[in-house]
């Protein structure tokens, strides 16, 4: 991160205001609205991160040298009654595993469809998304999963995105979760991976 991060000038924002999420953040300057930059220690991605979106320590954040990073991140607000849920998850296997890496996507999220192909200049996006309920007999709500397995055109490194969104409560509970515009916010945070192109 940037130096002018560690000013106490700080955006007034859950990643910024959380001290775990803000080391991991290149500046606090929006490179998207609603998005900072997020450049892994691996040096061989970079990501989109929600401004009101945070992380804690491992094990919610995993990292193995520069071929392997984990991080489960998320957005909650009780008060407006929604939880976005995030889990990345970087390999260096790419396209040579798309196989077993979508066969393993699919087994963590409970899915037996086929994925749509996406493209962008530089990658690949194996995409798919699941409507579940999810909660107790007395108070289930519709769970929003929108997930892709995202490749390097370039180069052997690829990762698995996972953007879950729910509200708390349903029932008696003004939920205002759209899924379209969630979907359409899956997608630009997916598209908007990138990696770098050596090795």
């Amino acid at each position: 991160m940037k130096k002018e991060a560690d000013s106490k000038e700080l955006p007034n924002t859950a990643a910024f205001q959380d001290e775990f999420t803000r080391s991991l953040l290149d500046s606090p300057k929006e490179v998207k609205e609603g998005y900072y930059l997020f450049k892994s220690k691996t040096g061989g991605y970079s990501m989109l991160w929600p401004k009101n979106a945070t992380t804690d320590g491992p094990p919610f954040y995993q990292r193995n040298k520069n071929g392997f990073e984990k991080i489960l991140f998320s957005e909650i607000d009780e008060e407006e009654n929604y939880n976005y849920a995030f889990s990345t998850t970087y390999t260096t296997y790419g396209e040579s595993l798309i196989g077993t890496s979508l066969n393993m996507l699919s087994a963590s999220v409970g899915y037996n469809g086929q994925y749509e192909i996406i493209q962008t200049d530089k990658t690949i996006i194996y995409y798919a998304k699941l409507e579940d309920k999810i909660g107790t007999e007395n108070e289930m709500v519709t769970s929003y999963n929108y997930f892709s397995y995202i490749v390097s055109k370039d180069s052997k490194k690829g990762i698995e995105y996972i953007f879950t969104a729910n509200c708390f409560a349903e029932l008696n509970s003004v939920c205002n979760i759209d899924p379209k515009v969630e979907e359409e916010k899956a997608l630009i945070q997916m598209k908007n991976v990138t990696f770098r192109t050596d090795g």
